[in-house]
């Protein structure tokens, strides 16, 4: 990506980046590698189930910016939302700060990373998968959450004359190829990557990446 009119070179101006499932893990290494990208104006937004963690790392990154240490990036905005993305009410909660957070005209630039995700249990074998309220509450977690937040940050957001947009899946070899007792997560691997080439195809002008970061 090319810096925006007016950023610091090397740094994007006025994005709105979003990271899901940024509490721990890969999402949280992945919010401290892009703080320093982001330039003057821009926001980052971290989603995660754990409000602790996000206040922490919150407070690592805004200080990171007041110092223009490589944590940070002087003048970026840090917002944290906990929410639980497997269930109506976290998801209605993120959609509402998206929306809230994307409204403002000045982003140039949108970034979306929908990293949030579970490997579930893999002590099941297929033929142990027998509950339909254990397997619905797995796929939409890790199917439909991802599908619901990238379609209201687009549509907030929208297609603005000179702006960029990108959204990521954080995908695995898991889409492609099976494992033993893995059901659940290889098929909802699969299908996210299959949801995010759908959404290239139908927005030609928005680039969409399914990375599988192993």
């Amino acid at each position: 990506m090319e810096p925006g009119p007016g950023s610091e070179p090397g740094r994007w101006a006025a994005t709105a980046c979003v990271v899901t499932g940024a509490s721990r893990g890969f999402g949280r290494s992945l919010a401290r590698l892009l703080a320093p990208q982001l330039g003057p104006g821009s926001v980052l937004l971290l989603l995660a189930r754990s409000a602790e963690a996000l206040a922490e790392l919150a407070a690592e990154l805004r200080a990171g910016a007041a110092t223009g240490s490589d944590s940070g990036s002087a003048g970026l905005r840090v917002q944290c939302v906990a929410a639980d993305l497997g269930c109506e009410e976290g998801l209605r909660t993120a959609g509402a700060a998206l929306r809230e957070l994307l409204q403002d005209a000045s982003f140039g630039r949108l970034l979306l990373v929908n990293n949030a995700g579970s490997l579930g249990d893999v002590s099941k074998s297929f033929l142990d998968l027998t509950d339909l309220e254990e397997i619905n509450t797995y796929f939409s977690f890790n199917i439909s959450s991802a599908l619901c937040l990238t379609s209201t940050a687009l549509r907030a957001f929208g297609a603005r004359p000179g702006c960029s947009r990108t959204v990521v899946n954080i995908s695995s070899l898991c889409a492609r190829e099976p494992f033993r007792s893995w059901a659940l997560y290889c098929a909802g691997k699969a299908a996210r990557d299959m949801l995010f080439q759908v959404l290239a195809l139908e927005e030609p002008e928005l680039r969409v990446l399914n990375y599988a970061p192993g």
